[in-house]
């Protein structure tokens, strides 16, 4: 099978925990599909979960009919992941603003994640770069690249 790179895959779905294992899932089936490594779909997996986890979590959180959008370009030599939602109550958006102002800092502390909570660390671990974004709406947006290792 021969795949032209890149191309993305876009998902919206509703704010609902159940709902992020088969979208996860069906990032890695793709990844694989596209030659990348069983180990970098997996890594992707675990950024796709902790991303969607934190935009239902924090970003539309009681919010019954709103929605996060995840879209993933994939291109040959690296994936860029982009979630988005409508942003949550004041305070998860204050924290969030908050996270994004500390994981600009060169050094992060382990306060980060004890005082957010929000899940970033591991994200940040896995990836080459996370971009964090709340617009004067609070549409929520988490960008990531991830740069596959396997040649």
């Amino acid at each position: 099978m021969s795949v032209t790179f890149p191309y993305t895959i876009t998902i919206k779905f509703p704010s609902d925990l159940t709902v992020i294992p088969p979208v996860r899932k069906f990032i890695s089936e793709a990844l694989q599909v596209s030659g990348f490594s069983t180990k970098f779909a997996f890594r992707t997996e675990i950024i796709v979960d902790a991303i969607c986890n934190n935009a239902i979590a924090y970003g539309s959180a009681g919010n019954a009919d709103s929605e996060v959008s995840v879209s993933c370009e994939i291109c040959a030599d690296c994936v860029e992941i982009a979630v988005k939602d409508r942003g949550g109550s004041a305070a998860n958006v204050e924290r969030l603003r908050e996270a994004i102002r500390r994981s600009r800092l060169e050094s992060p502390t382990k306060e980060l994640e004890e005082d957010t909570g929000m899940g970033l660390e591991i994200v940040k671990l896995l990836s080459e770069a996370i971009e964090l974004s709340v617009d004067e709406n609070n549409l929520t947006s988490i960008n990531v690249i991830s740069r596959r290792e396997d040649g």
